[in-house]
């Protein structure tokens, strides 16, 4: 594939990149979310540095209220309610149970911060977004205790179940239960971002969900059933993710929704699939990489049935273009302003260790 410049998809995008120099002042979400603390922190050329396509328009806690956490007890009091709130996180936090988040709240990992629930249970996952609205997760490493098919309800690291406006950037997100970031029950307008998925601890058998290997990271849509309340929604952009070691597939596995996956990395060795397109699913994948021969294998999955569905792969990396459809729905193309750059510079821009996916903004 031959190599390309970075390409512009928005006036407001050529001139951020002509202003972007390799060091950035960081706020948690734009210009209006500053709570008085400056983060010099390095970021990728190509890193825009604030929800893009679904995810537009979302600012959280919008700087207001801040906080540090060092608990379990005082994460859960400050992601309480719906006032507006910016919660740093500092050290390591140990749950023993997953934390309601409450609308208009920001959650900003200081360097080195992580969450962890090690439980594998029904009291298992980290953050549940139950009807939340307008939420900021920035530079986190989430830890599950390693995949167990139990049917758990809501046992992710992050569940979105009808969570509209959600932002989640520079997070490493690691051995979810479950699965790692689950998006159901109508939640929509998400964007996820330099963010890293992956699997380490071995799953285990024998769980009552009858699925021995289930390291399924990122579900959208939950029932094939659900049409009144996901018809519509549903709607995701991710961007200069890292779907890596361990994953098994659902990297997404999509229904209903308009899904965008971009710029994204695709480099594990244990894909059943990658990207999954189900009943009603209208994906376009553009200018990612597949590394890894098992990747390239088995890029895509068919769940759709009878039912309607469209998908587009384009200018990605080890991978043939393809155009699938069935019905009368028209392909979606994303019109919203966001950069990408070329395929063959994803491993590249999406594995450095300073400015890549990722925990790496250093605050």
């Amino acid at each position: 594939m031959k190599k390309k410049a970075l390409i512009k998809h928005s006036l407001t995008g050529i001139v951020y990149a002509m202003l972007l120099t390799a060091t950035v002042s960081f706020s948690s979400c734009s210009d209006n979310d500053d709570n008085g603390d400056n983060f010099p922190v390095s970021l990728s050329p190509y890193d825009m540095n604030s929800p893009v396509g679904f995810g537009q328009g979302i600012t959280g806690g919008n700087g207001l209220n801040p906080v540090t956490v060092k608990t379990e007890e005082a994460l859960k009091e400050a992601l309480s309610g719906t006032k507006e709130a910016t919660i740093y996180v500092e050290g390591h936090i140990s749950l023993k149970n997953m934390i309601p988040v409450g609308s208009n709240k920001t959650i900003i990992g200081r360097k080195g911060a992580s969450i962890s629930n090690l439980q594998r249970n029904e009291k298992a996952g980290i953050f549940l977004l139950e009807g939340s609205r307008n939420i900021i997760i920035r530079n986190l490493t989430l830890l599950g205790s390693g995949a167990f098919d139990i049917d758990a309800n809501n046992s992710d690291n992050i569940s979105l179940v009808g969570a509209v406006k959600v932002w989640v950037d520079h997070c490493d997100i690691q051995d979810g239960i479950d699965g790692n970031m689950d998006i159901v029950n109508g939640s929509d307008s998400i964007c996820v971002s330099w963010t890293r998925f992956r699997y380490l601890i071995p799953p285990m058998a024998s769980g009552s969900g009858g699925n021995n290997d289930h390291r399924n990271s990122n579900l959208i849509g939950n029932s094939n059933k659900n049409v009144e309340q996901d018809a519509g929604r549903l709607n995701c952009t991710f961007i200069n993710c890292w779907w890596g070691e361990g994953c098994s597939e659902r990297c997404p596995r999509v229904r209903f929704g308009k899904v965008h996956v971009v710029n994204s990395l695709y480099n594990g060795n244990d894909f059943t699939y990658c990207i999954g397109y189900g009943v009603y699913s209208n994906i376009y994948a553009e200018k990612c990489a597949f590394t890894t021969k098992n990747a390239q294998d088995n890029y895509l999955y068919d769940w759709h049935g009878d039912a309607d569905f469209n998908v587009k792969v384009t200018g990605c990396l080890g991978v043939d273009d393809v155009e699938l459809k069935q019905g009368n729905q028209g392909q979606f193309i994303p019109t919203y302003p966001y950069t990408s750059y070329d395929a063959t510079l994803v491993e590249s821009v999406l594995t450095d260790a300073k400015t890549g996916a990722g925990p790496t903004l250093d605050m």
